[in-house]
Formats: C-alpha cells, sequence, structure tokens
C-alpha cells in the first residue's frame, strides 16, 4: 500500500520540523517557569522541579533527534513521564485542591503525551537509523563473511551431519539464515509479518532485560523459531549453501536498504521482542548470524 509522500525540507520532513519547534517552546517555557515562579512550599517546589525536568527533557529531545542519538528515547519517555505527573500535579498545588480539576488535567494532557510518545520514538528511531545505518550494514557484511568461510570449505559428511538430534545440521542452519532473510524482506515489502510469541508483560520484560544484552553480542538463550523458519533439509551442498546464503542475504539487505531511504521509521517484527526499528533489527542479524556460525563445526579447515 502506497503512504503519502512526506514534504522534505533540509532534509527532514516538514512535520518533524514543526514538532521540533513545539518542542523547544515547550522546553523554554517549562525551564522559564521552573527558574522563575517564587517558592510558596514544598508543593509548589515539586510542580517546578517537574517543569525542570520536563524542559530539560523537552530541549534534550531536539537535540537528540537532530543528532540521532539513542539517549533521545528514554527523554521521550522521561517527558511523557513528567507531563502526565507534572500537569494534575500542578493543578492541584496553583489551583483549588479538587480531584474532579486534577483528573481534568490529566486527561488534557494524556493525547499530548501520547502523541509525543508515538511521534517522537518514531523520528528519533528514523534518525537513529539513518545516523547508524552504514555501520549497521558493514558490521553485517562482516558476520556474513564469517559465516560463509565457516561453511565454504567443509566436507560433505560435515555438511549434512546434526551434532545431537535436537541440533540443526549446518545444511539445516544455512536453510534457516536463508528464510529469516526472505521473511524479512518480504516483510520489508508489505508482505505479512512474524506472529509475536510473547504476551504485551513478558514481551515488556524482554525488551527491558534481554533486548539490550542481546544487542550488546550477548549469548542467545535457547528458543523455539518459528514455524516458517524452521529448515526442511537445507542445500545439497556446501558450494550451493553458500549460493543461497549469499543471494538471499543480498537480496534482503537491498530491500531493507530501499525501506530505509523511504521511510527510516519503519519497523520489522521480532517473533520476542516486537516490532524492533531497522537499526535494531539489522543488528540482531547480524548478531544472529554470529550465533549460529559458533554452531558450525570448528575443524582448523574451516577457520578461515
Amino acid at each position: 500500500m502506497r503512504t503519502p509522500r512526506e514534504w522534505i525540507l533540509l532534509g527532514r520532513p516538514a512535520g518533524e520540523w514543526a514538532y521540533l519547534a513545539v518542542m523547544i517552546v515547550i522546553g523554554t517555557n517549562a525551564v522559564r517557569n521552573a527558574t522563575t515562579d517564587d517558592f510558596h512550599g514544598v508543593g509548589q517546589a515539586l510542580v517546578q522541579g517537574s517543569n525542570m525536568v520536563m524542559g530539560i527533557a523537552a530541549i534534550g529531545i531536539v537535540a537528540a533527534t537532530l543528532a540521532g542519538r539513542r539517549i533521545g528515547i528514554r527523554l521521550v519517555w522521561l517527558f511523557v513521564l513528567t507531563l502526565t505527573v507534572g500537569a494534575p500535579m500542578a493543578t492541584w498545588f496553583y489551583g483549588d485542591p479538587t480531584i474532579s480539576e486534577a483528573i481534568a488535567a490529566l486527561i488534557t494532557v494524556t493525547p499530548i503525551s501520547v502523541g509525543v510518545a508515538w511521534y517522537g520514538s518514531r523520528r528519533l528511531h528514523a534518525a537513529i537509523t539513518m545516523r547508524l545505518w552504514p555501520a549497521m550494514v558493514a558490521e553485517h557484511a562482516a558476520a556474513a563473511d564469517e559465516f560463509v568461510a565457516a561453511i565454504r570449505g567443509m566436507r560433505m559428511d560435515e555438511w549434512t551431519t546434526r551434532p545431537t538430534p535436537e541440533a540443526w545440521s549446518p545444511a539445516e542452519i544455512t536453510d534457516h539464515l536463508a528464510r529469516t532473510y526472505s521473511q524479512y524482506a518480504g516483510e520489508s515489502r508489505g508482505k505479512d509479518a512474524l506472529r509475536i510469541r510473547l504476551g504485551p508483560v513478558r514481551r515488556t520484560l524482554a525488551n527491558l532485560f534481554m533486548k539490550p544484552r542481546l544487542l550488546a553480542g550477548g549469548a542467545f538463550p535457547k528458543a523455539k523459531a518459528p514455524s516458517t523458519l524452521r529448515p526442511s533439509g537445507g542445500p545439497p551442498t556446501p558450494a550451493d549453501g553458500v549460493a543461497l546464503f549469499q543471494a538471499t542475504g543480498d537480496s534482503c539487505l537491498r530491500d531493507l536498504e530501499m525501506a530505509v531511504q523511504r521511510r527510516p521509521y519503519r519497523r520489522l517484527v521480532h517473533p520476542y521482542f516486537g516490532a524492533l526499528p531497522m537499526h535494531e533489527a539489522v543488528r540482531f542479524a547480524s548478531h544472529h548470524i554470529r550465533h549460529h556460525c559458533r554452531q558450525l563445526p570448528t575443524a582448523p579447515s574451516h577457520a578461515e
């Protein structure tokens, strides 16, 4: 499905410039209010502190979006938290202390918080992806070269042998990686995404505690691959495996490159972590290849 073309101004969508301008206004006003209001008790001090944090977060979001820095994601959530808590708190301490007015203030700022969380995260991930994309592609190419070097010189008995009854042979691993490439290439073109296998609570915990470790190169936990990505035999020879792996990999990277150029905020669905921004998806792909490369036979003839 075609999406409306964005009006680009100075290399960025015009809507993003408008969003950044609004965040600058909000941030500077919040900081000014925090530093110019007189002190009238602990309650007002809490409101001023909330304004200061919100203002700094808003200005930081602008800087992080322009520079494509990951810290901006945390600042978005800090801004949303302080806005959502600070507005009812300000109503309570500055006006009549009625619960109904505080609830009304919360209802008023909730759409703003949701909008900033959605659009702010979207633009930040687009900026991060554009900044990191060359490095992510180079990292993936290095991982792919390691895998090709590991399978290119394998003997046929190694190629089709499973180290344990439950494990995959090198041929099956290659088929699995090729299927993974094809899945994400298709998804980037608008085809069906993978089904998310974890519920909201478990997925949130996985994103908070497991995803950062895996993105940093930590060992993959034992998990069952989705049925569409499970191998069915694999290429007949190592040479066929190299050809299949390289062809599907090159095709996938071309499709992802096109998706990034058109919509850098695009996400791909991981079965356990949910929708991932492109820069995380490609990094996961690199670590995924290395994870399976470590499962291959380690005879000296394969360590090229």
